[in-house]
């Protein structure tokens, strides 16, 4: 063995453990680097593209009516283009998707899928699809991430980190928002805390948004909006609003659950065009329903006190995203529900100002609480919603009438109306399973070369005369034997006493398969849970023999271990 492969061994086996080592900080900061770097790209990609069709002022000023209504057309049809040239048989992308494959296959993600997301994503972006950018987002970082660790041969456990950490990255490179970043990764997509994955997490955060600050600023997308403090006299109408933003939350949710169940016997290209139609009618209609949901904010800042004008649009916003994200276009929710947030927060505001109060509610500030309750009461992520708009207003006055908002919000949803999380309802609409038994959630965590025995015994076709010498020998070693079958490939056997057999010494032989060293525990618990006894032997991917055993009786402590 070289030095180069005792040291990719050494740090393998860190990798392998479920505990914070130096081995996976390091990885987890380099795929969030990765994915940072993926991002910067991706956003820059928009950027370019929206001054290609005249775009100069990210849809603040109407394009002609020609283009508005050609240009969602042609990105629907460049959009199939795209996913027939990639022959996927299926278009799954976006947040739901990467929870499917986190919770499925250790958040590895399939290439086309991820070709299909980042050009998708901008064509959708740059035609003033109304979705968001988080949602590609997550699925680039997630595919950074774990590409860097597959070609670095790290376990299949320190996959899963490491999409946790892309995922991170991500968002923290397209928002500027770390804790946000990292409490997402948690709350939404992995749907538990643990420190071992968090710290690596908080690194590739870190990265992520030092690198958008160093190339895109440090300014905030929501700069425009000054939060102020929120009086004591008015938190009963910030109870009041986080009310009506549970019920807008759940209404979004349903209209764009029956628009995905409504359409989902469609073909791909008439979704696609239907979408883009609705879009361009919108469009020569209310040209402001054009773009990403934080576009909006800037509408409502232009219309503040024109109920009219407001609830065109949130009506414009509510139909557009609904039909957008239900019909597949490849964008993201969350920047969808800020701006129909922000407009729903608008309309109240504007009412209770014409009751002429004696202290008039702050324009702004109320904006940046009707974000973080509808984003609490689609996604059931409260804690995410409430430091996304922390870290975006740069403000720490909003934190109190911040939770006010969310907890009604999120309880009118989740409880009243039994609501469930808009990322789950869309699993459950697209048959992706997401729920995994609690068996398997905890073996995930641990890679087989953690736990497995490298002093073993491996005889070559052996007699049982040399069997029985090396059993006697060898108590408190596991024995394998091979030998070669019809087609001249290697079978192994593991060779124990038959306790049964009587006086005489007879031998017991046990087929064993094998799994790679980069496997789990919940891998050898689908091999062995059946007959519940017998053991597997890892395999290195560069050799095929054995490098060590996971026995059953292995595999019961460990769960004990983490269940306890």
């Amino acid at each position: 063995m070289t030095h180069v492969q005792a040291i990719k061994k050494t740090l393998r086996r860190q990798l392998a453990a479920p505990t914070t080592t130096l081995a996976i900080c390091l990885l987890g900061l380099v795929g969030g680097i990765a994915a940072a770097l993926l991002i910067v790209v991706f956003r820059f990609a928009i950027e370019q593209g929206a001054y290609l069709v005249g775009n100069f002022s990210h849809w603040q000023q109407p394009l002609d009516n020609f283009t508005r209504f050609a240009l969602p057309i042609a990105a629907a049809l460049l959009i199939f283009l795209l996913f027939s040239l990639s022959r996927s048989r299926r278009v799954r992308m976006g947040i739901p998707y990467v929870i499917h494959r986190m919770k499925q296959h250790y958040g590895m993600l399939p290439w086309r899928s991820t070709v299909n997301q980042f050009l998708g994503g901008i064509i959708a972006l740059v035609a003033g699809f109304s979705v968001g950018r988080e949602g590609p987002a997550v699925h680039l970082g997630a595919a950074a991430s774990t590409w860097v660790g597959y070609h670095v041969d790290t376990p299949k456990n320190a996959i899963r980190t490491l999409s946790a950490c892309g995922i991170a990255a991500a968002i923290a490179a397209s928002f500027n928002t770390p804790i946000a970043a990292m409490i997402l990764v948690m709350e939404v997509v992995l749907r538990e805390y643990k420190v071992h994955i968090f710290i690596p997490v908080m690194l590739a955060a870190v990265a992520g948004s030092l690198i958008t600050e160093q190339i895109f600023g440090p300014a905030s997308e929501l700069a425009m909006l000054s939060s102020t403090e929120v009086p004591n006299i008015q938190l009963p109408w910030v109870v009041a609003l986080g009310v009506i933003l549970g019920i807008s939350g759940v209404i979004f949710k349903q209209l764009m659950l029956d628009v995905m169940n409504t359409v989902k016997d469609m073909s791909l290209l008439t979704r696609l065009l239907f979408a883009a139609f609705i879009t361009a009618l919108l469009a020569l209609i209310i040209p402001t329903s054009l773009g990403p949901g934080l576009t909006a904010i800037q509408q409502v800042l232009q219309h503040q006190a024109e109920l009219s004008i407001l609830f065109t649009l949130l009506l414009a916003k509510l139909v557009a995203s609904a039909i957008a994200l239900g019909m597949g276009i490849p964008g993201g929710l969350i920047g969808a529900v800020f701006g129909i947030g922000a407009v729903v927060a608008a309309l109240f505001t504007t009412i209770v100002n014409q009751l002429q109060l004696e202290q008039l509610l702050q324009y702004d500030t109320y904006i940046l609480l009707g974000m973080a309750g509808i984003l609490a009461a689609c996604i059931h992520a409260p804690m995410a919603a409430l430091l996304a708009i922390v870290e975006l207003s740069r403000s720490v006055e909003i934190i109190i009438p911040a939770m006010l908002v969310i907890v009604p919000a999120y309880l009118i949803s989740s409880q009243l109306f039994n609501s469930k999380s808009i990322f789950i309802a869309q699993l459950d609409a697209q048959d992706l399973p997401y729920q995994i038994p609690p068996v398997q959630v905890a073996l995930q965590k641990t890679g087989v070369e953690n736990m497995m025995e490298t002093e073993f015994k491996l005889l070559l076709e052996p007699t049982q005369n040399e069997l029985l010498d090396v059993l006697e020998k060898s108590s408190n070693q596991s024995v394998i034997v091979m030998n070669v079958d019809e087609d001249n490939q290697p079978v192994y056997r593991l060779v124990t006493y038959d306790i049964g057999a009587g006086d005489s010494p007879s031998l017991n032989y046990m087929p064993i398969n094998g799994l790679k060293v980069t496997s789990t525990l919940a891998e050898v618990w689908d091999e062995l849970s059946g007959a519940r006894r017998g053991a597997v032997y890892i395999y290195d991917q560069e050799q095929g023999e054995p490098c060590g055993i996971v026995t059953w009786e292995t595999v019961r402590k460990a769960l004990q271990r983490e269940l306890s």
